[in-house]
């Protein structure tokens, strides 16, 4: 076993004690989101540690295949969230597994493909299945019983595959499903799951042919500049003011050879390997594709006020789907008086724009939704046990921020 995850697992328990005392003699940990909850508490300080493993060691934080996850792993400790669901856990190609799987699907019926969060270099947790699981039960009836969930089993950087294997593979289920005259495709991502999400737009526009593009975006703490800048992380900016409170430090990604590990030759500057990270930024560059210019297309968009990507997914938001928050809202201490213009911001039927939903959870961290609002699934499995279906009203709307926002949504748009 490598140097890096002995040190890592070495450590885990001794930043878990210290969490634990921090948590009990100095009233709370650093993090303003979670500062009076010890589990999560633990659980973000455990994704900070295991974040800087180092890129090839982390396959060793998951030493499992996608499928093992999917049909032996989840189905153990969340067996009523997949129990009955069709087609959980069944192959659609050799990129992805079905999450849920409508029999006798339309046209016209919504097929969700889901690309994991973790860098390109971490394994799948069973956390961002539960939840995305825990997401399928809170949806209306009518609109659960005719959506698909496609998980998209890419390959990963730790195991020697660096971008764009990943939008290969992709590009090859993705275009099954058109070949199906599938022409209702939502794409969701989370982190670099997001990333692959919208690098995937770019992608299709180089083709020279016809191209069916995705009908919504669905990004929570998408990671759309791949190169944090040394100008990045200054006193100002979300990489310098939140790197206490997050479980991305700006050091994991400002390393140019981890960077070369993920991208390997592609350049970091390119709207397809690095959508944010492309100077001059236009909005040109996004107004001639249909996801983010057409008021029959649909984006939505989560990230956290504390969370280090922030400005870097607002200023990328302010060209792709005008967004007016960059450099004109300062976040930071804004949640003490929680004015919603600078929170939440919703465009329906705009001529030359996507109808657009965006939320900045108020000292939120990244990826929120994955990795800490997957204990939503205990009252969701109570409740199928119990034959009752979960409404939102049964989740506390700031314990599960995301949970509550994206399952209206979905409601709103499926």
């Amino acid at each position: 076993m490598a140097l890096g995850i002995i040190k890592t697992l070495l450590r885990l328990p001794i930043d878990i004690i210290i969490t634990i005392l921090r948590y009990y003699l100095l009233g709370g940990v650093r993090s303003r989101r979670y500062r009076n909850s010890l589990i999560n508490s633990i659980k973000l300080r455990v994704f900070r540690t295991s974040l800087n493993t180092g890129i090839m060691d982390s396959k060793y934080l998951g030493p499992y295949s996608n499928s093992f996850l999917i049909r032996r792993i989840v189905p153990l400790f969340a067996s009523l969230l997949v129990k009955g669901v069709p087609g959980y856990g069944e192959k659609f190609d050799d990129n992805s597994i079905w999450l849920a799987k409508l029999p006798n699907r339309k046209p016209g019926d919504p097929v969700i493909i889901y690309s994991h969060g973790g860098g390109y270099f971490i394994q799948t947790m069973p956390s961002q299945i539960v939840s995305l699981m825990s997401l399928y039960h809170l949806l209306d009836d009518e609109k659960r019983q005719k959506t698909s969930i496609l998980f998209l089993d890419y390959k990963l950087v730790s195991h020697g595959y660096s971008f764009p294997t990943q939008l290969n593979q992709l590009h090859d289920t993705y275009s099954k499903l058109v070949s199906q005259d599938r022409n209702n495709i939502i794409l969701m991502g989370d982190s670099a799951g997001g990333h692959l999400s919208v690098a995937y737009t770019q992608f299709l526009k180089t083709l020279d042919q016809t191209v069916v593009y995705p009908k919504q975006l669905v990004l929570v703490s998408p990671w759309v500049k791949l190169n944090p800048l040394p100008g990045d992380m200054v006193q100002g900016k979300s990489w310098f003011d939140n790197q206490h409170y997050d479980l991305i430090h700006h050091s994991t990604f400002a390393r140019f050879l981890d960077l070369c590990l993920i991208v390997g030759s592609e350049d970091l500057h390119s709207l397809v390997s690095s959508p944010g990270g492309k100077v001059p930024k236009l909005r040109s560059d996004w107004s001639d594709i249909p996801t983010y210019s057409d008021p029959d297309y649909s984006v939505f968009i989560v990230l956290g006020e504390d969370e280090s990507f922030r400005d870097d997914i607002l200023e990328w938001a302010k060209y792709s789907v005008d967004l007016p928050w960059y450099l004109k809202v300062k976040y930071g201490d804004l949640h003490k008086f929680l004015e919603k213009e600078h929170y939440e911001f919703e465009r329906k039927n705009v001529a030359g724009q996507a109808n657009l939903t965006v939320f900045v959870e108020p000292l939120g961290v990244h990826d929120a939704f994955f990795f800490f609002e997957d204990s939503a699934s205990s009252q969701i499995s109570k409740n199928i046990k119990a034959a009752k279906q979960t409404i939102l009203k049964d989740l506390d709307q700031k314990e599960y921020f995301t949970m509550v926002r994206l399952t209206r949504f979905l409601n709103e748009t499926l």
